[in-house]
């Protein structure tokens, strides 16, 4: 038996794109006019939990270009995907290329916003 070898293409593969990132940039602007300041590092889990489980603390999920509201009937399902990556047991596989990261964001009446980035 002869393996086929491919020889990879030199050629550059093209502009990166760059998404949008709240977490990068520490900031967020919502869709009505309030902006939001990014509030200290890494979270941790129970930190985590415990947004996601106030009713009063809006929840984004960030992925590419698109950022979306985690309603409060899909935040128990949406904690069970995001946990694995970020309960610091490292619970996600060996071939998963997937990340996430939190961040919390504080607006000017001090209101708490989670934002959570997907990245592959």
């Amino acid at each position: 038996m002869v393996d086929e070898v491919v020889t990879a293409n030199p050629e550059p593969a093209g502009p990166s794109i760059d998404w949008y990132q709240p977490i990068r940039s520490g900031e967020y602007t919502d869709e009505t006019g309030a902006r939001w300041q990014l509030r200290g590092g890494d979270l941790p889990w129970k930190r985590i939990e415990r947004l996601i489980d106030d009713p009063q603390v809006r929840v984004l999920h960030a992925y590419a270009n698109e950022i979306r509201d985690v309603t409060l009937e899909h935040r128990d399902k949406f904690t069970a995907m995001i946990r694995p990556y970020l309960d610091g047991k490292g619970g996600a596989s060996v071939d998963d290329y997937t990340d996430f990261q939190a961040g919390e964001f504080k607006d000017d009446q001090r209101r708490s916003l989670l934002v959570v980035e997907e990245t592959c």
